[in-house]
């Protein structure tokens, strides 16, 4: 059964086809709990008292539609008086019709069962390679100490700026009790020392979470998730003794990753490992992986490329299959959903080191989601890139639903959890723009009351409810240049420059990063609907007339290829074709030289020449916002205008035959704009402020206050 099937097959309501006329706009003044923000809870109180006190008081009271939760973490899944009160709370809360989330992690990140899964096996911990790479002189002296055991160490000359990879030299002599000493004779040399050691110290396992610091296991090993899985949601299976889909929409997998990017400038680059990866990778290439690390580390040329390209495909395919697709498959077992989000979603530097392909694993999801860690919106431009790039992927699956967990940790000033609910709004609304349609959060909405917290939830049901469902209607697509990077990714001293960004990688991959997100900023600052589309959705897309087609309604007329220099022949093929029949496509930056089998690919390069010379081919050399900004509009036609674009953004989705359009004031200043739509239908409002619907003409000014947002949808 294809994915969107099974979807469809699970739920009425918010999943299956949309809601009938009537009852959408009954929904809409009065919205039900199945649109609004769930509730991040921990720790139900173990009293049945209690716990109703907290289902009728809290959440009832504030507006909230359900929550996200756990048995206590205290004595973890040990504890039957604890799963017995966790069950008798799960079951109330379905009774009173709350939407239920499975958290299925003591703490963060998802996998480790707390200490449950490593107990046993401490031989599953995740490692890396841990490469060191120096340019070194006649007579330099070099002593520098790696953690792990001695995987490489070999010193190559380098000759007319030439590294002379057939001259390489063993130094591992010089290796001892983790420290490499060496002296350069004379000439020139490039060092490269391969350690492999856990990923702990420095990493994302070895940080505080609630005071406990937990080891972390390798996710590209199966043994861990079926591990996982028998400790986790088994146990809660078997507590509850039915199918958990009986009360969960969905499990909530938080932050779960290969664990390769350090959090702390380390002095190396690290390459996500386990010995697993190695003996794959002899299967499929037909070489030891060992004998090419030093190549991988340094070569520059295309044969280092498409090894690092080998390595990274690699990595995406063992840890989506051997984790998410794992856990999807359980989750289906049980009749609920595979939901969640994973780590640094923001940049496609992180996607390499933690996921290989992060389109990859979140297509092995049913609902994928992103983290947002601040509630200040100035703070928010990267998550629309990330909101983007997770409803994308859900859009490629059949799906639409798209989660988040708003975290407020990054926020000014320090002397406050969160800000104004106004700000939060304004978070918000980027979201749903990007295509955000579940909330599980840790807002408080401390500066509101009841009536202020429920007029919040509203909100935000109210949008959800009329973005559910169809699809994203762009007229852009911009490739999601993974394979690219997976060729730059050579192993830099990089680290967290913050909970968005990551600093010292390789320039070229630091480049990519940039040029994806100045993409991102432009069209959404300049009112151009647009998704990300995979090599995968490429290949499966149909050419029709000149459009570019996936699934059943996702339809665009430009690509975007953001500084794609390697992407397969069949998403290539599928671009030319494109082409033939009068698409159009944009080539920002460097063009397209390899294909996955051949570095550089001759087949590519002809038929990228042959393309530069069609009518709807623009090739734009570098970035520069007016001219990309100009050539859109001379090229595609506005579905919906507006007399001014800063300050403003909107999403268009075709639901049902309808157009649906969501317009925001992404500011805190009040903005009157003129808007229009396309003639010829009848046009309502429908105000998420307040529930009021009204008739509209096509051409007309509204006046939004501080972040407000309205809905208009054609009536006929």
């Amino acid at each position: 059964m294809k994915p969107y099937l099974f979807v469809c097959c699970l739920f009425v309501g918010f999943l299956a086809t949309a809601q009938p006329e009537k009852t959408l706009r009954e929904h809409f003044r009065h919205p039900t709990l199945d649109y609004r923000m769930n509730v991040n809870q921990h720790a139900l109180p173990l009293d049945s008292v209690e716990q109703d006190s907290y289902f009728d008081s809290f959440l009832a009271e504030n507006g909230y539609g359900g929550m996200a939760t756990n048995v206590s973490w205290q004595d973890y899944l040990d504890n039957d008086e604890y799963l017995m009160s966790f069950c008798r709370g799960v079951r109330t809360a379905k009774k009173k019709g709350y939407n239920l989330w499975l958290y299925d992690e003591q703490f963060y990140p998802s996998g480790m069962a707390g200490e449950k899964v490593l107990s046993d096996h401490p031989e599953w911990e995740a490692e890396g390679l841990l490469i060191f790479t120096k340019k070194m002189e006649g007579d330099d002296t070099l002593s520098i100490s790696m953690p792990g055991a001695l995987v490489k160490a070999q010193v190559l000359p380098v000759l007319e700026n030439r590294i002379r990879f057939e001259a390489e030299q063993d130094v591992s002599a010089f290796f001892n009790d983790g420290c490499l000493k060496w002296k350069a004779p004379k000439g020139e040399w490039l060092l490269v020392l391969v350690t492999r050691d856990v990923l702990y110290k420095g990493f994302q396992a070895g940080t505080q979470r609630e005071g406990t610091i937990f080891r972390y296991p390798s996710l590209m090993m199966p043994e861990v998730t079926q591990s996982f899985i028998n400790h986790t949601h088994k146990r809660y299976e078997k507590a509850f003794g039915e199918k958990l889909g009986n009360y969960f929409t969905a499990n909530f997998t938080d932050e779960p990753s290969l664990m390769a990017l350090p959090f702390v400038r380390l002095g190396y680059g690290v390459y996500p490992w386990k010995q697993n990866l190695s003996d794959e990778f002899r299967k499929r290439y037909g070489y030891e992986l060992q004998d090419k690390l030093t190549k991988i580390a340094l070569d520059d040329s295309p044969e280092g490329a498409q090894l690092r390209f080998q390595y990274f495909q690699l990595v995406s395919d063992m840890i989506s299959k051997n984790y998410f697709q794992t856990l999807k498959d359980y989750c289906h077992s049980q009749n609920f959903l595979s939901g969640g989000h994973l780590l640094l979603e923001e940049s496609i530097i992180a996607h390499v080191p933690l996921y290989g392909n992060i389109m990859a694993c979140y297509r092995a999801m049913d609902i994928p989601g992103i983290d947002v860690l601040t509630a200040i919106p100035s703070k928010t431009k990267r998550y629309l890139f990330s909101s983007r790039l997770a409803s994308s992927a859900a859009e490629l699956q059949g799906g639409f639903r798209v989660m988040y967990e708003s975290c407020p940790i990054e926020n000014d000033p320090p002397d406050y959890t969160e800000p104004p609910a106004l700000y939060v709004k304004g978070v918000h609304n980027r979201a749903m723009v990007g295509g955000i349609t579940d909330f599980n959060n840790y807002l408080k909405l401390e500066h509101e009351n009841n009536s202020g917290r429920n007029a919040f939830n509203e909100y935000t049901a109210r949008v959800v409810s009329l973005l559910c469902g169809g699809v994203r209607a762009s007229k852009i697509a911009v490739y999601y240049p993974i394979e690219t990077a997976w060729t730059k990714f050579k192993p830099a001293d990089m680290w967290l420059k913050s909970w968005w960004g990551v600093q010292g990688a390789d320039p070229a991959v630091q480049e990519l990063d940039e040029l994806l997100h100045d993409v991102t900023y432009l069209l959404t600052d300049n009112g151009w609907e647009f998704s990300f589309l995979d090599a995968q959705g490429l290949v499966e897309a149909k050419v029709k007339g000149n459009l570019l087609c996936h699934g059943k309604d996702l339809k665009w007329e430009m690509l975007i290829l953001p500084s794609v220099q390697t992407i397969p022949e069949k998403a290539f093929h599928k671009i030319v074709e494109f082409v033939r029949h009068g698409g159009k496509l944009v080539v920002l930056g460097n063009t397209p030289v390899n294909s996955e089998k051949e570095f550089p690919s001759p087949w590519i390069q002809k038929q990228f020449n042959d393309l530069v010379g069609e009518p709807g081919v623009s090739l734009v050399d570098e970035f520069h916002p007016e001219k990309l900004a100009g050539l859109l509009e001379n090229r595609l036609q506005r579905d919906i205008t507006f007399d001014r674009y800063e300050g403003i953004m909107h999403c268009h989705r075709k639901i049902d035959g309808k157009d649906v359009f969501f317009v925001i004031n992404d500011s805190g200043d009040s903005k009157s704009v003129q808007i229009g739509l396309p003639k010829g239908r009848q046009w309502e409002l429908w105000n998420p402020q307040t529930g009021e619907i009204e008739e509209i003409p096509p051409a007309f000014q509204w006046t939004f206050d501080h972040y407000d947002g309205i809905i208009l949808r054609n009536k006929k």
